[in-house]
């Protein structure tokens, strides 16, 4: 069992540390990476566009640039952290991940990108 999970963390906190690693060097703006389909086809923003210049800012501890960026990811990335803690001590903390997935917090979470999506768009 725990070398399985081993098999699973080590893999994945690489990937993470990789990620973090580009996003940190790399600024989104000068560089091409992937662009918003949705933005491309419609000229709307999508709830994620700008996240990833979002990301680059709050690694260089811009948080102004970063809530500019994308206000709603920002908000939700904590949100999403601890998510993905309670998914993964689900077995050790039942209750706390209950809460965590419960469909208040899921809907809520849909229901804020939603309206930050339409908001967006319209001011």
């Amino acid at each position: 069992m725990i070398k399985s999970k081993k098999r699973i963390i080590v893999p994945s906190v690489l990937a993470v540390g990789i990620f973090i690693a580009i996003y940190y060097l790399f600024d989104p703006v000068d560089f091409s990476f992937p662009q918003c389909v949705f933005y491309k086809l419609t000229g709307w923003e999508c709830a994620g566009c700008g996240s990833q210049r979002m990301f680059h800012s709050l690694l260089h501890g811009d948080i102004a640039m970063a809530w500019h960026y994308n206000a709603a990811i920002l908000i939700a990335t904590p949100i999403l952290v601890t998510m993905a803690i309670a998914g993964a001590l689900r077995h050790q903390k039942p209750r706390f991940y209950n809460v965590m997935y419960s469909q208040w917090v899921i809907w809520s979470i849909v229901g804020g990108l939603m309206a930050w999506w339409i908001l967006r768009n319209l001011l």
